[in-house]
């Protein structure tokens, strides 16, 4: 039997001892039990006289044993480390707190245990005999452990999926949001293409949002937190076609509404997030290229002469009204009068003549729909504090075209009970063109003065023109014969444009 399981034993008999003492003192025993009493009496007082050969090594080594508990509330401490400083003897501590050091050559030690959470201890001057066991008892005091304060700091981000619906389990109101992450994998071109996918949200026109199915009336739109004017003067909602998908970090839709929104909120709220600094340095450039079965390729897409700065969205005075007929109290001769008066006629087709003479549309072939977007952003220490800066920039062009467009006018003429058939008014074949050139710019300046303070200046212009060649021929009834052919040409452009300042 080796000395642990000797020491084991012994302690656990004694416990047994104790506690059947305890038991029975003051009571009643049978004669049973005053006879196991004896018993175990007698046997224990022969373990302890004979515990010292038991436990005894041979030649000039002793043991060390003991039992290590918490200070504060008695529990046996299972795991700690008690070693002989200076050697390589030592042992654990079982599940009773219980440990024994064998083969201790006879003399004087130190012995150190340690114990994680608990306060180091060291015993001196532990005598250790040949063939006898040193005994120690040692209650151990927790320690609080103190560690250095870690501090890190990140900035949220707001252009990924996940980010944002943490954002959205947070908010007190209904909301949706599409981050720049959905929008670059769905290969949306602006935001007009990107709210397509929001639930709850329908684009109307290709440019106009509604939210909830309610009219733009009901609608607002923000750039950043601040609300936007619509570049339409007909319409509340704003041409969300006006913003590049390059420039935005995220879409967010709220539809319910939430004290810190503006009065005229009813239907919902779409806030256009743009990009923000970049951590580190960053530099970004694609292209997309689309294909368009109705126009790339094609040579017979309508179009006119413009002006110079049509491949920038914009027109270079060529369509501006003529300075003969800028004065908005001028009169303008009709046909009639001028058939009967030479002078009016002669002022009449003055100011014909002062308008461009492109009245007609011409053909050309259709090149391939392309897209490009360029970036670039860093952050740098300006007064050991971050400034972070960003440009970015996007450009696309556009074409579309039909050949084989029908329109047609159609009237009931008498009562509804008297007739099956509608009498033709007009019915014209149509063909038409388009160029769309659509670009827009974002700068971002911000600068950190202190962790929780940020100075930001946020410029965006976005630009968009498009020209329209559109021609119908057919049958006028209600003014000419059906032997008649009736022709019209229509030449159109729309410019649009909105920029932004915020700090």
């Amino acid at each position: 039997m080796n000395d642990l399981l000797k020491y084991v034993l012994r302690e656990k008999m004694m416990k047994m001892i104790r506690n059947d003492v305890l038991n029975e003192l003051g009571e009643r025993q049978s004669r049973a039990g005053r006879f196991r009493t004896v018993i175990m009496l007698v046997l224990g007082l022969l373990i302890v006289h004979a515990s010292p050969a038991l436990l005894g090594q041979s030649g000039d080594s002793g043991t060390i044993t003991g039992q290590l508990v918490d200070a504060q509330t008695g529990d046996p401490l299972i795991g700690a480390n008690v070693l002989i400083d200076g050697t390589l003897l030592g042992a654990s501590t079982d599940l009773d707190g219980l440990f024994v050091v064998t083969g201790v050559p006879a003399g004087t030690y130190t012995i150190v245990v340690d114990y994680v959470g608990y306060a180091q201890t060291r015993i001196e001057a532990v005598e250790v005999k040949a063939g006898e066991s040193a005994r120690l008892s040692l209650a151990m005091a927790p320690e609080a452990i103190q560690g250095d304060v870690v501090v890190v700091e990140a900035r949220l981000l707001e252009n990924t999926d996940a980010s944002l619906l943490k954002k959205r389990q947070k908010a007190a109101a209904v909301s949706d949001a599409i981050s720049a992450e959905e929008i670059s994998r769905s290969g949306s071109s602006d935001a007009a293409d990107a709210m397509s996918r929001v639930t709850g949200a329908s684009v109307v026109g290709g440019k106009y949002v509604y939210v909830r199915g309610l009219g733009d009336r009901y609608s607002n739109t923000q750039l950043n937190g601040a609300e936007l004017p619509s570049a339409d003067p007909d319409k509340k909602a704003v041409q969300m076609d006006l913003f590049p998908s390059n420039l935005l970090d995220n879409i967010v839709t709220q539809k319910t509404f939430t004290p810190d929104q503006p009065g005229n909120f009813s239907g919902g709220i779409v806030n256009i997030g743009t990009k923000s600094f970049p951590d580190g340095f960053t530099l970004k450039f694609s292209t997309t290229s689309s294909y368009n079965t109705r126009s790339t390729f094609s040579d017979n897409i309508l179009t006119y002469p413009g002006g110079d700065l049509d491949w920038l969205g914009m027109d270079d005075g060529t369509r501006d009204i003529p300075d003969l007929l800028a004065d908005p109290d001028i009169t303008i001769p009709n046909v009639g009068e001028a058939r009967n008066n030479a002078a009016l006629a002669q002022e009449l087709d003055a100011f014909s003549k002062a308008f461009n003479p492109v009245m007609a549309p011409t053909t050309r072939s259709g090149p391939v729909n392309q897209s490009y977007a360029f970036s670039v952003g860093n952050n740098i220490s300006l007064f050991g504090r971050p400034l972070g800066y960003i440009g970015s920039i996007s450009y696309s062009r556009k074409f579309d075209a039909y050949e084989d467009g029908e329109v047609g006018g159609w009237q009931l003429t008498g009562r509804v009970s008297e007739t099956d058939s509608l009498k033709d008014n007009y019915r014209f074949s149509d063909r038409q063109g388009s160029e769309e050139v659509s670009w827009g710019g974002l700068a971002t300046l911000a600068y950190k003065p202190h962790p929780g303070h940020e100075i930001s200046l946020n410029y965006m212009h976005s630009q968009s023109g498009e020209s329209k060649s559109r021609y119908l021929n057919g049958i006028l009834l209600r003014d000419l014969s059906p032997s008649d052919t009736f022709e019209t040409r229509v030449l159109g452009y729309t410019e649009r444009n909105i920029r932004s300042f915020q700090l």
